[in-house]
């Protein structure tokens, strides 16, 4: 079994009277990239301000790296580098003047700092004030000043947001090469899908402070029911044969519509429409989208 990084049990985070975070039980194993999917409210950000010890859990337990979090805080926050909300930066200062006062706090070598920028390909505009950078090279920078303490686990809230397509392209590669490159284990949060998918190989989806779905994203898209549609000959006599079949299904806009038949299924439902005279003019699946099932997931009466 792998190593476990970041394990909550119960966690929970209560704000007069009304539940942020609900019982939240997160398993992050070595190696993961674990995108932390929810919408706008749904309870990231507050888990994410407890992970770091930002704030108090109501109630629950946090173990990092295999140690209570309460009883090993700085020890274990040394050892997590962290980008959350919006970087702030000195604009007039260049790159390296600005990892140059976080270097000091920190006290890691002065190499260290021509490491991160490297990591980041930010080493050619490291000299130029931090205000003329474009808004994905400020997310860059702050992503590298996250890897100054050469952490073992990367954690970073929304790093795609407000950015165009090609800033989310370079922060999504950067995330990527996090584990297999440098041996980092990434928590990245996001509201949106399309960006995780690309990126995580495990997901936790949060709907209104509490886990609804927690698991690999191949097995997120298992969880989609696919249809089957035929076009066929005499709708109505075929979509009775059918359900004398056992195959119960609908007659829509021309189609006839079986939900998750499996192919051993559809291969003898075809067979036994053409014995009784039907002439099959299309069959075809029609799968959900993995947006498609996240919404699902999160449904319809989420926050925004």
């Amino acid at each position: 079994m792998s190593e476990m990084i970041i394990q909550t049990k119960g966690l929970t985070k209560k704000y007069r009277g009304r539940f942020a975070v609900d019982h939240l039980d997160l398993e992050i194993a070595k190696g993961d990239i674990y995108g932390f999917l929810g919408p706008n409210g749904a309870g990231k950000t507050t888990t994410i301000r407890m992970l770091l010890g930002l704030i108090s859990p109501t109630k629950g337990s946090i173990r990092i790296f295999g140690r209570e979090l309460h009883k090993d805080k700085l020890a274990i926050l040394r050892r997590i580098g962290s980008l959350v909300e919006y970087p702030s930066y000195y604009g007039h200062l260049s790159a390296i003047e600005n990892l140059e006062a976080i270097r000091r706090i920190l006290g890691v070598p002065k190499s260290r700092i021509a490491e991160v920028l490297e990591i980041v390909s930010l080493t050619d505009e490291s000299r130029r004030p931090v205000k003329g950078f474009s808004l994905g090279m400020k997310q860059r920078l702050g992503i590298a000043a996250s890897l100054l303490g050469s952490p073992d686990l990367l954690i970073l809230d929304e790093p795609t947001n407000g950015l165009d397509p090609a800033g989310i392209h370079e922060i999504r590669e950067l995330i990527k090469s996090m584990p297999s490159q440098y041996g980092i284990t990434v928590l990245v949060s996001s509201h949106l899908l399309s960006e995780v998918e690309q990126m995580a190989n495990r997901v936790g989806i949060i709907r209104e402070g509490r886990m609804v779905f927690q698991d690999t994203i191949q097995n997120l898209r298992l969880q989609a029911s696919h249809d089957i549609e035929l076009v066929v000959s005499e709708p109505d006599s075929a979509l009775w044969l059918a359900r004398d079949l056992g195959a119960a299904g609908v007659y829509r806009e021309g189609k006839l519509i079986f939900p998750s038949l499996d192919d051993p299924q559809v291969a003898h439902l075809v067979k036994r429409l053409v014995e009784n005279g039907h002439d099959i003019y299309r069959v075809s699946e029609n799968k959900k989208s993995l947006e498609d099932i996240f919404m699902e997931v999160i449904g319809e009466g989420s926050r925004s």
